[in-house]
């Protein structure tokens, strides 16, 4: 019972931040999950919880998508795009994601996922540097993140973990180091973090 209260008050919490009319159906799943509940009809309470939490990861990615940054100048982007997979499948997972390119060629993708099932083996590898640069990795830190950087061919990837919570990819073909340090550095991570 109290398991249930408590997961209850933790959803209500985090419906409380969404706009009105999603606060509106992930309130409306809670009471229906606390009156089945209630009656002890468990299958629906689980239903009406997996909704509310679908809700909600859903609008995480509509705030995520808002975090990834403009284009630089001499860039153009497509717009971002926003996935969230349910608890079952993926573990919850949301993932945003934007590309960007310059006539010259060049494209660099950003992918932030959270509740990702590679977030415990990332972060494994982040607190080994050894590790990381057996893989051919480069570290360095930026904006206070500590990141991994690889090149392979025309093609660079950075990795980072930002808050234990949230894995940022940034990938980018026929492009410099400097290019794909400058994207990570227009990341406004304190408001990731804050999300």
């Amino acid at each position: 019972m109290k398991l249930g209260f408590h997961l209850l008050s933790a959803i209500a919490l985090v419906a409380a931040a969404c706009p009105v009319r999603a606060a509106d159906e992930v309130l409306e799943n809670l009471d229906t999950a606390k009156s089945a509940y209630q009656a002890g009809k468990l299958g629906e309470t689980i239903t009406a919880l997996d909704y509310a939490g679908q809700l909600v990861r859903q609008k995480k990615g509509e705030e995520a998508v808002k975090l990834l940054p403009p284009p630089p100048s001499g860039w153009t982007a497509e717009d971002g795009t926003s996935e969230s997979g349910g608890a079952a499948m993926m573990g919850g997972m949301v993932t945003v994601k934007r590309a960007y390119q310059r006539e010259s060629g060049s494209r660099v993708t950003i992918q932030i996922q959270s509740d990702s099932p590679l977030m415990q083996s990332l972060g494994m590898m982040m607190s080994n540097p050894m590790l990381m640069s057996a893989t051919g990795a480069k570290l360095e830190t930026i904006k206070g993140q500590k990141c991994a950087i690889t090149t392979s061919g025309s093609k660079i990837e950075l990795k980072t973990l930002v808050d234990n919570r949230y894995i940022i990819e940034i990938s980018g073909e026929d492009v410099k180091r400097e290019d794909i340090v400058g994207f990570a550095k227009a990341i406004d991570y304190a408001k990731l973090i804050a999300l």
